[in-house]
């Protein structure tokens, strides 16, 4: 009997929903759909979608509580010979013996980002703050994440663990850090993605086709605040020149709007959501003029594909993953440069650039949604072995 981790797909950190969440669910319905035989382990301390929760009484699949036992304890009374975790996890409970274990290697995020202080103040509580002032430091990475890797590493070279990874940049940084990997094959299946179809509403004094769209929020990581500041000096710029400007920006999963609001001028150009349904964000996608998308590290990067599926163009960090993933279907720009990115938004206002890189996304996100399905399919008989 396999058990598939579903805590991968609860919040995290600060996000209740996150990129190898969303992998996760994908991975779990296309089980289900299989008619895999397999057993979940959960946290019901935490928010788990409703249709998973249904999903496992209608097929008989059995749920355990890591709130009441631990992952070990539930693997050796339950005769479980297998483990899938669709997000590997550093923390020690995770650090389970079982016949086969199968994860996902999304990549080694910890290792490759640089500190940066910003990270305390998206913060909210006192424990999320404590962890930000430590988290990406060189002392942190070389004394805490590399030794657990290097675990991880040895695991898969010694043939007690299995991997697989969703992009080649992430394979490659893999085989980077852990050097004794270099010639041990690991797949990669792109990340398979979830097409919801949109729903709801616009926010007031939100028009179609009138906004930027900023998401994820909530995560310093994805770099939002820069792209904010960018778009502020935009605004700022046309007031200055006395021309009118009437695009918002629109920036979801926000969970703390000081750290916005404090540095920006013109406040009535943005508009600043909490999280929203998937269904709604799915229309946010649909409906901006432009996605921008500032992240400082991805090991795939859905964003940009939710997007380019509605023909919206994308300007986007040419960091880790995301050329890979957009090719000539986004604009690049220096994640760390504010006037950059404003540049980029400047050439998107131009309607012959702009529509250049529209008739680009449609293509691309065939391609990619193609290559998606295809992966599914290896990605599943792969866990299951």
């Amino acid at each position: 009997m396999m058990l598939f981790n579903l805590v991968a797909v609860q919040p995290i950190h600060s996000a209740k929903f996150h990129g190898g969440g969303s992998y996760g669910e994908v991975i779990f319905w296309a089980m289900v759909e299989r008619k895999v035989k397999f057993s979940c382990v959960y946290d019901s301390r935490k928010f788990l979608h409703p249709k998973i929760l249904e999903a496992c009484k209608e097929n008989g699949i059995a749920l355990y509580d890591i709130s009441e036992k631990s992952p070990q304890q539930i693997i050796d009374e339950n005769n479980i010979d297998s483990f899938y975790t669709p997000l590997y996890s550093l923390e020690k409970k995770w650090q389970i013996n079982v016949k086969r274990f199968v994860f996902t290697w999304h990549g080694v995020r910890a290792l490759e980002m640089p500190y940066d202080s910003v990270g305390i103040s998206f913060a909210k509580k006192f424990g999320q703050k404590v962890e930000a002032i430590f988290r990406y430091r060189e002392c942190w990475k070389k004394y805490f994440y590399k030794p657990k890797y290097e675990d991880l590493a040895n695991r898969i070279a010694d043939g007690l663990a299995e991997t697989i990874t969703v992009s080649e940049h992430s394979r490659a940084s893999i085989k980077s850090f852990f050097p004794k990997l270099m010639d041990k094959k690991i797949e990669v299946f792109y990340s398979p993605m979830a097409e919801v179809e949109p729903a709801g509403e616009l926010p007031v004094d939100v028009e179609p086709q009138k906004y930027f769209l900023l998401t994820s929020g909530a995560r310093w990581e994805k770099n939002n605040l820069r792209a904010v500041m960018a778009f502020d000096e935009l605004v700022s710029q046309y007031k200055s020149n006395g021309q009118p400007f009437d695009y918002k920006m629109v920036v979801t999963g926000v969970t703390n709007p000081k750290v916005y609001l404090s540095k920006i001028r013109n406040k009535d150009s943005f508009v600043l959501l909490n999280y929203v349904e998937t269904e709604e964000l799915e229309l946010l996608h649909q409906k901006a003029y432009a996605f921008i998308f500032p992240s400082l590290n991805e090991g795939f990067g859905y964003p940009p594909m939710q997007s380019m599926r509605y023909g919206v163009p994308v300007a986007a960090s040419g960091s880790t993953s995301i050329p890979e993933v957009c090719e000539n279907a986004a604009m690049y720009f220096d994640p760390y440069s504010v006037s950059e990115m404003k540049n980029r938004m400047i050439q998107l206002l131009d309607p012959s650039i702009y529509k250049i890189y529209a008739d680009r996304t449609r293509p691309r996100y065939e391609e990619v949604s193609r290559r998606q399905k295809d992966d599914l399919v290896k990605t599943i008989d792969f866990i299951v072995g």
